[in-house]
């Protein structure tokens, strides 16, 4: 063996490095009741009961609705084009960013679905372990404590990749089912439907529509942005354009919108406070160990895929196993889920849902429209300039309460990209 080959990254493969720079060998593709079930279990989560609970106790009932629908109509966008695009490439969502950020520039972004994936597993792991806590008078561990025994139990699947988390989502899909109809029932025969349909928040806690409308796209737009980490495995792109419209419905809007009508219904903010007042608060307990396993080891997978990328062109290229990472991811998050992470739920939220929606419209205009690939770049200043000036638009959107802030940062890039492509690639990538 010559010093080249010794020095060379062990060959990849789906046990340890998850195909992460390759495309999925159809040996590896899944079905579609594969993918919708994998889907599901990703998005049901108790941060979507969570969020539409903090939502819900700052909006009426028939506003909170509406913008969970319109936030939630994009999230289907997202995730069904991403997800096509990743069935017809074979390509993580990482890998894909190179082709309209260039190959080192990527890992921005792959930087930032580790810090998303971090923040939600901690903030489920937070809530979770109140939960507990809150129902179990005589648990003895401290909540800090607590989230850190979850989150290694949710790192169990994830370092066993996508088999691992397709057999917790058959069974955390039936147990969400299972939650949100005892919800839905507790909440008409304890506080009537009419409380909920009448509610009015106090005038001084109320947000705009706006501001709702971003907490929804901001709550799950990094779900969708990783869809493609699952959607690669898909058979067929009609398998995509099947699963990823029914689990954002599914997981996300049905989740969300009970939990509106929870905080509502109980006068509570918090979701495991207004849950407890229903009464519901040792099924919630039993339901959640599932509901919230599926969508945290989908995070620590995504997330691991995301650093993979990070070290890609580095001399530890293929070299750290997908376990190690999710090891690492996990850690990380237990810390931060210690220190009491929900607290920082709507302003993370809020930010992640003007930084994160320019990237789908970056991939989706390179792939679609420009096709011109740049991941043989380094950096691609197009899609660089691009992504900031689509995230400050956004953001002057958020701060004016201007339509549906992460709908206009997106729209805007996918044109912004479209017409720089065209105007610049000449001059700025024209050694591609």
């Amino acid at each position: 063996m010559n010093e080249k080959e010794k020095n060379a990254p062990p060959q990849e493969n789906g046990s340890e490095l998850e195909h992460v720079f390759e495309t999925v060998p159809d040996s590896a593709r899944k079905s579609v009741g594969s993918i919708l079930v994998i889907l599901t279990g990703y998005t049901i989560s108790l941060s979507n009961f969570v969020t539409g609970a903090t939502v819900g106790f700052k909006m009426p009932f028939k506003e909170a609705v509406a913008a969970c629908a319109v936030g939630n109509l994009m999230l289907i966008i997202v995730a069904t084009f991403l997800g096509i695009i990743a069935c017809q490439t074979g390509l993580s969502t990482s890998v894909l960013s190179r082709k309209s950020l260039g190959a080192r520039s990527s890992s921005i972004l792959s930087f930032l679905l580790a810090i998303s994936a971090v923040n939600w597993i901690a903030v489920n792991a937070d809530t979770f372990s109140n939960l507990i806590v809150s129902n179990f008078g005589w648990w003895p561990i401290p909540v800090g404590i607590t989230s850190i025994i979850v989150v290694a139990l949710w790192a169990q699947s994830a370092i066993r990749g996508v088999k691992g988390l397709e057999i917790v989502s058959w069974l955390g899909v039936p147990c969400a089912i299972i939650l949100t109809i005892a919800c839905a029932i507790a909440i008409g025969s304890k506080a009537g439907y009419g409380t909920v349909f009448q509610y009015a928040p106090a005038s001084d806690a109320q947000i705009s529509f706006a501001a709702g409308s971003t907490s929804f796209v901001g709550a799950w737009v990094f779900g969708c942005i990783v869809s493609p980490d699952v959607c690669r495995y898909a058979k067929k792109t009609s398998h995509v354009a099947i699963g990823a419209p029914i689990a954002v419905t599914i997981g996300l809007f049905g989740l969300e919108v009970i939990g509106i009508m929870t905080a509502q219904a109980t006068g509570e903010s918090g979701f495991v406070p207004a849950t407890a007042a229903l009464g519901l608060g040792i099924l919630v307990f039993i339901c959640a160990i599932f509901c919230v396993w599926t969508t945290q080891d989908n995070n620590i997978y995504s997330a691991g895929l995301a650093l993979q990328n990070v070290m890609k062109d580095t001399p530890l290229e293929g070299r750290v196993k997908h376990s190690v990472l999710a090891v690492i991811i996990a850690a990380a998050a237990a810390i931060f889920a210690a220190v009491g992470a929900t607290k920082y739920l709507l302003p993370v939220v809020q930010t992640l849902s003007v930084l994160l929606p320019p990237v789908p419209a970056l991939i989706i205009a390179e792939h679609y429209c420009v096709k011109k690939s740049k991941e043989n770049k380094a950096i691609n200043w197009v899609g660089i300039i691009t992504w900031a000036l689509g995230t400050a638009i956004g953001y002057v959107a958020l701060q004016h309460s201007f339509l549906v802030p992460a709908i206009v940062s997106m729209v805007v890039t996918f044109v912004l990209y479209i017409i720089l492509s065209k105007a610049l690639d000449g001059v700025l990538n024209k050694d591609i």
